[in-house]
């Protein structure tokens, strides 16, 4: 990609580049100089996705390890209940799990705008692995949303 292109792409609002890089944009950089590279792909929250706010709000930065691919189960407190990145038709939600048999449920944060949770056949869903925070904007309420 040349000069001219990048340019091009840059300055169209529809362009999926643009709107990254405008998300990273509040990322402080000294802040990527202590990510662990080795330990796995960067994973951003979608700038609509509300499926685990207020813990991790649209534009959160996160790390994924892909070497866990096991929904564990337990009781966890709301702080230590693991969060996974699981693909499931075509997309890609960043949630708490819970397997039940054959059963994969894929759960809010409890203070989410977003539906409680969603079952989806397991065999049908991919864990792609556990994801750890890197960068976590500020939690904010929009105005004229009804939370739960």
């Amino acid at each position: 990609m040349d000069k001219r292109e990048l340019t091009s792409v840059l300055h169209d609002p529809a362009s999926a580049m643009r709107r990254i890089l405008s998300a990273w944009s509040n990322i402080p950089l000294l802040l990527m100089l202590d990510v662990d590279w080795d330990r796995g792909p960067l994973v951003l929250v979608g700038l609509s996705d509300r499926m685990m706010w207020p813990l991790l709000p649209p534009g959160s930065l996160l790390q994924l390890d892909q070497g866990i691919k096991t929904v564990a189960s337990g009781s966890w407190s709301e702080f230590d209940r693991p969060i996974y990145l699981i693909e499931h038709g075509g997309k890609f939600f960043c949630c708490h799990a819970e397997r039940r048999g054959e059963v994969l449920r894929l759960i809010s944060h409890r203070e989410s705008p977003a539906p409680p949770a969603v079952s989806i056949p397991f065999k049908e869903a991919r864990v792609r692995g556990q994801v750890t925070p890197i960068f976590r904007p500020l939690a904010t309420r929009q105005p004229g949303r009804n939370m739960r």
